[in-house]
């Protein structure tokens, strides 16, 4: 059956209710003004014997759609126990098509049939636009009015009563914490999960504040939920923490949400949320990304290999390479400088009388390019034959590396009336010449980079430090400005001309690829204009 309208039955102003609503459905059924009265007539005689029965009834006007027929249904419900007095009902069953009476312990049943005809169709539209003209139908006297108002109240509070009973159910069946607090974040209401996972109820944790239950890490980031200047324009806020289970002591992960809720003027009421159990998921997360990052670390490992054996294979083509080179930088590029050289010289001294000065200038550029060039050729050549299968390692005693050094340079010493003082140093594993290499450039650079205006002073002495050697070289010369670090032991970098200071730029960068042979280092310190400082490391032991 479809329920349209309904009326509580407790004095007479009921009865005219009543009558007048089983008037208006009969109407809006199709009925004849004369089967109209019938039925509301019908309808009033049960319903008379309900009043006078002193107990609280009710008429529930209904539709009733059967396979071949219709009908409109007044279901008077008595709740005098045991009654079978039933006054009325034998005038109103020879007023309507069909009736029927069931009764219980607790109360008595009767319902009207009335036949509607067959043309009018029902539907749920029709139905609700029934419903709607019952609820909006004007009050025919203050009494019908209260009693209007009266039912709308007692149905929205058994609607608010079902609605609560539904939602406590539904809190307390599912697996997680729900609550709501006050515009303050204190708790107002939580469901019984609240309890029995943390063991404290709303007032202690209102007290305390969350502090027994939140992990300390977590705490902070737990308590800004409750800030009201952040959460304030806020729809939903969430955070993670870990809460502690009350019988093991253990803090699980949690996620915890909070929305507003807004009165119709936008106004902040209070919070609702939850707490949701997510530490299994959390712990599937973290393994899964240990496991995606070990994954990522394998491939890279992998593409690394791959690479560094690309290198080694790149590289032994370059050296490979480089050693053609040299070989013919040896043989084949040094024949035709030393040819320049030959006749640029003895164009000079032959025949300097009989050229202009021009020619003279000319021929003295190409002599100075020709000179250059075997030098770069020589240091190249020198560059490219520092490897590790040419070393040597043995005993060196860097004492005799020192004499030696400064035995080479003798000229350029006297030249610049330079003092050269080499401490006591120590016995070291290495290749002899690369070593006397290193200490003849070092010192060479000290030479050619001192103050025209004042006499080279160059100290060479050592000191042990983290296990190696160091060698540090001092000088008096110009020096050099720290930022260019970078730049003095790279291939050809110079940090002055060609004109003012001679040179092929390859000198230091020889000097580091013989310290980084022998497992150590070069560490240069400077300040323009007072001199320069360079300490080679050299490892104590092999």
């Amino acid at each position: 059956m479809n329920e349209i309208a309904k009326v509580s039955l407790d004095n007479e102003m009921d009865l005219i209710i009543a009558h007048k609503r089983s008037m208006k459905l009969a109407e809006l059924s199709g009925l004849s003004l004369s089967a109209q009265t019938s039925f509301a007539t019908a309808v009033s005689e049960v319903a008379r014997t309900t009043i006078e029965n002193g107990k609280s009834g009710s008429l529930i006007l209904s539709v009733d759609e059967g396979q071949f027929q219709k009908f409109i249904v007044a279901c008077i419900r008595d709740q005098k126990e045991n009654s079978h007095d039933f006054g009325g009902l034998e005038y109103a069953k020879r007023l309507v098509d069909k009736y029927s009476v069931s009764t219980n312990d607790s109360e008595t049943l009767i319902e009207l049939f009335y036949v509607m005809p067959n043309y009018n169709r029902i539907d749920i539209q029709k139905l609700d636009e029934w419903r709607n003209i019952f609820r909006n139908e004007p009050a025919v006297s203050p009494y019908e009015e209260i009693k209007k108002q009266n039912q709308q109240l007692q149905e929205l509070s058994d609607k608010i009563q079902k609605s609560e009973a539904r939602y406590k159910t539904l809190t307390e069946s599912l697996p997680l914490i729900i609550f709501s607090l006050s515009i303050a974040g204190e708790l107002q209401y939580a469901n019984e999960w609240l309890l029995r996972y943390t063991g404290e109820t709303m007032e202690s944790l209102n007290e305390n504040n969350w502090k027994n239950v939140v992990h300390e890490d977590d705490y902070d980031a737990f308590r800004l939920l409750f800030d009201q200047n952040i959460s304030q324009g806020a729809t939903t806020i969430k955070a993670h923490a870990r809460l502690k289970h009350k019988n093991t002591g253990n803090y699980l992960w949690h996620q915890i949400s909070v929305s507003p809720f807004i009165n119709d003027k936008a106004e902040l009421q209070y919070w609702i949320g939850y707490i949701v159990d997510i530490h299994a998921q959390k712990v599937y997360e973290e393994t899964l990304k240990d496991n995606i990052e070990l994954k990522q670390i394998q491939d890279e490992l992998k593409d690394n290999q791959q690479k560094l054996e690309n290198y080694i294979s790149e590289l032994n083509r370059s050296n490979s390479e480089l050693q053609q080179f040299a070989f013919v930088a040896s043989h084949d590029l040094q024949e035709p400088v030393r040819k320049l050289l030959y006749y640029s010289d003895y164009m000079l001294n032959r025949y300097a009388s009989s050229l202009d000065q021009k020619a003279i200038e000319s021929l003295k550029i190409m002599h100075g390019s020709s000179y250059r060039m075997r030098s770069l050729i020589q240091d190249l050549l020198l560059y490219s034959q520092i490897n590790k299968q040419s070393i040597k390692f043995e005993k060196v005693d860097l004492n005799e590396i020192g004499k030696q050094a400064v035995q080479d340079l003798e000229i350029a010493i006297i030249e610049k009336g330079a003092t050269v003082t080499v401490d006591p140093l120590p016995v070291v594993e290495g290749d002899e010449g690369m070593l006397r290499q290193l200490f003849e450039n070092i010192i060479g650079n000290s030479l050619k980079y001192s103050k025209p205006e004042q006499k080279a002073v160059i100290t060479v002495n050592c000191r042990v430090h983290g296990g190696f050697h160091v060698i540090t070289f001092n000088d008096n010369g110009i020096g050099f400005d720290e930022k260019y670090l970078p730049q003095i032991f790279t291939l050809f970098q110079r940090l002055h001309s060609r004109e003012k200071y001679e040179g092929t730029g390859l000198g230091l960068a020889i000097c580091l690829k013989i310290a980084e042979i022998h497992k150590g280092k070069i560490e240069a310190h400077s300040t323009e204009g007072k001199g320069a400082s360079f300490s080679v490391y050299l490892p104590v032991s092999k």
